[in-house]
């Protein structure tokens, strides 16, 4: 959607497309915006012979920008799909101009680390239980966000894609592989380059604050900002303010008072 440079939008752990639906119109006015639903997840396939590892995820959306004929881009990526954005710039830096990385999943041990490490894909069946949504629900209104209502709305359109055939099984087994890839992944970041933005919600309770400073720290050409109001999500949380600062960093604009 739009017209300009190509901007690849990607998702966060057992989210979808749908993730962005406060940004894409607003980043459209200057650029050509691809929301992608990563495999295993959305409404993209998940056969259940598929590996969802992290360098493998990567590969797949280089292959996919070959296909559309995109030699580069900008990549926009939130909580593992901020991890996405890193390992695909380690791998093909070339088809990487700059980056925003939003509460970026990264190596540690921290609460929502040591649950994946508990996830096996066998389980999958376990997710159907009647209690699960509702503490999907919980988990979400007072773990992820902060200005954001988690209604029944909100929920619908959040479990949706979680009831087609495969999700849970590939859920399982991308959080299975949680740890181990983010710390393979974690030995690279130093020799990435792009310039990257990294947004920090202040009131997340997922991405410790020592893991996204880190990462900050780690990569030679970033620069940090805090959207103090919001939790794991400020593209939802506060949308028009994520919409100005995340434009105005991928057109290479001067920082305004919004960074």
């Amino acid at each position: 959607m739009g017209q300009g440079p190509d901007v690849l939008l990607l998702h966060g752990f057992v989210q979808a497309s749908w993730a962005w639906r406060h940004n894409i119109e607003a980043l459209s006015a200057h650029f050509t915006v691809h929301a992608l639903c990563l495999p295993g997840f959305g409404w993209s396939d998940k056969p259940k012979a598929a590996s969802f590892r992290l360098a493998e995820q990567a590969r797949r959306v280089l292959l996919w920008m070959t296909h559309m004929n995109i030699s580069r881009a900008d990549l926009v990526g939130n909580s593992l799909g901020g991890a996405l954005a890193l390992q695909l710039a380690a791998l093909e830096p070339d088809r990487v101009r700059r980056m925003v990385l939003v509460n970026p999943a990264g190596a540690g041990s921290y609460p929502m680390a040591w649950l994946a490490r508990m996830q096996l894909p066998a389980w999958a069946p376990a997710l159907a239980l009647p209690g699960i949504p509702f503490g999907l629900k919980l988990g979400l209104r007072y773990g992820a966000y902060r200005k954001l209502p988690v209604d029944d709305d909100y929920m619908s359109h959040f479990l949706a894609p979680l009831g087609t055939h495969g999700a849970a099984h590939a859920a399982l087994s991308v959080a299975q592989s949680y740890n181990a890839d983010l710390s393979a992944l974690e030995r690279r970041i130093g020799g990435i380059l792009q310039p990257t933005l990294i947004v920090r919600g202040g009131a997340d309770r997922v991405m410790p604050d020592r893991i996204v400073t880190r990462i900050a720290e780690q990569l030679p050409h970033s620069r940090l900002v805090r959207f103090s109001e919001s939790g794991h999500c400020p593209m939802e949380e506060e949308p028009g303010r994520f919409n100005r600062v995340c434009a105005g960093f991928l057109r290479d604009e001067a920082p305004g008072d919004d960074a």
